[in-house]
């Protein structure tokens, strides 16, 4: 059961950075899905600042931060809905 809901997780977050919709909540949940499997190998094998889950989750948080959705993707669009205008964490 766990690996579905990774799986599926990792689908909905994939489509939404894809499709440039939803960029602040795929950022914020990829980049604590990259946290959180940084931290299934503890104590790290190497350096544990320097790792790709790391650059990972800091390069989502800059993409939910700078709105990439707006500039390439469906983002101008998915923010003039309704639903996402009564709810901007969707954005």
């Amino acid at each position: 059961m766990v690996d579905v809901l990774f799986m599926v997780a990792l689908f909905a977050i994939g489509m939404a950075l894809l499709l440039g919709i939803g960029m602040r909540i795929a950022g914020y949940s990829g980049a604590i899905l990259m946290l959180i499997l940084w931290s299934t190998n503890l104590p790290p094998a190497y350096n544990p600042i320097v790792d790709e889950h790391i650059f990972y989750a800091i390069a989502l948080l800059g993409m939910a931060h700078v709105k990439a959705g707006q500039w390439l993707g469906l983002g101008k669009w998915w923010a003039n809905l309704n639903i996402v205008k009564k709810y901007p964490i969707l954005e």
